[in-house]
């Protein structure tokens, strides 16, 4: 198979996304997600720097920074969270990236509100479907260890009445897997993700680097076989552990992706 092995800006953070790019194609990787920290770097013009970096950016995370716009039912940011939206999927197009990452949003509590406070929400998530639609995007909506995302019955449940789409699907993070008490293999083999994010967990440690915790990654990897995963092996570790001295952390990650992965072809 071709190279599908990428790694996260976001655990590059606090640099730059052109310079993580830049130390992501460094270690090897053909392949990269990127985490917008700003909104420059989510502005459709971003793709002309970051195609200069060596590396193809295969998918775009919703950046974190601004999920208080999509996730929002305010009457005055709906129309802003739309643009944004809109202006994340062209982006994805500039870059031909084929895939956009989202979480669940929390449904709210009370039935009576829900028509106030989460009708918009869902508007917003289902209109970023549509628009990845029409761009040849898909909307993979991550699991998540609170609400509905958190077994892979709620995931798919969640993903069927949230309408967005033919372009959403659910994918797997093996770190949020286990803080929801899941095995991660078996989240797979359950939903069949589009794409994946892989960090490792162990105990209260969580998003630490694959390999260096309790999963079993050759689990990992014979599921996703099983299921007939065509999508990119996205390393997701946190930040903390690419502070210092990155260079040879991501060389350390690609190593084991590679290995990992390689292995079984």
């Amino acid at each position: 198979m071709a190279d599908k092995y990428s790694f996260s800006t976001a655990a590059l953070f606090p640099r730059t996304a052109a310079e993580s790019l830049r130390l992501i194609a460094g270690a090897g990787f053909s392949h990269a997600e990127l985490m917008p920290q700003c909104f420059a770097e989510a502005d459709e013009a971003f793709a002309a720097q970051a195609e200069k970096c060596g590396i193809h950016v295969a998918s775009i995370h919703y950046p974190l920074a601004m999920f208080s716009m999509l996730y929002n039912a305010g009457d005055s940011m709906v129309g802003e969270a739309r643009r944004f939206g809109d202006g994340l999927v062209r982006l994805c197009r500039a870059l031909d990236a084929k895939v956009l990452v989202v979480h669940p949003h929390e449904p709210v509590s009370d039935p009576a509100r829900a028509a106030l406070l989460e009708a918009p929400i869902v508007e917003n998530l289902r209109a970023l479907g549509e628009a990845c639609a029409a761009a040849g995007v898909t909307l993979a909506i991550e699991n998540s260890p609170k609400g509905p995302g958190r077994t892979p019955a709620g995931l798919l449940a969640y993903v069927e009445a949230l309408g967005a789409g033919p372009a959403s699907a659910p994918m797997v993070d093996t770190t949020e897997a286990c803080e929801a008490d899941e095995d991660p293999a078996a989240f797979i083999a359950g939903v069949r993700p589009c794409h994946t994010h892989l960090s490792d967990h162990s105990g209260e440690r969580k998003h630490i680097p694959a390999g260096e915790g309790a999963i079993d990654w050759p689990g990992v990897r014979d599921a996703l076989r099983g299921c007939g995963y065509s999508g990119y092996y996205t390393l997701e570790p946190v930040y903390r552990h690419y502070l210092d001295a990155p260079e040879a952390a991501l060389e350390k990650a690609y190593a084991f992706i590679s290995g990992l992965i390689g292995s079984a072809e």
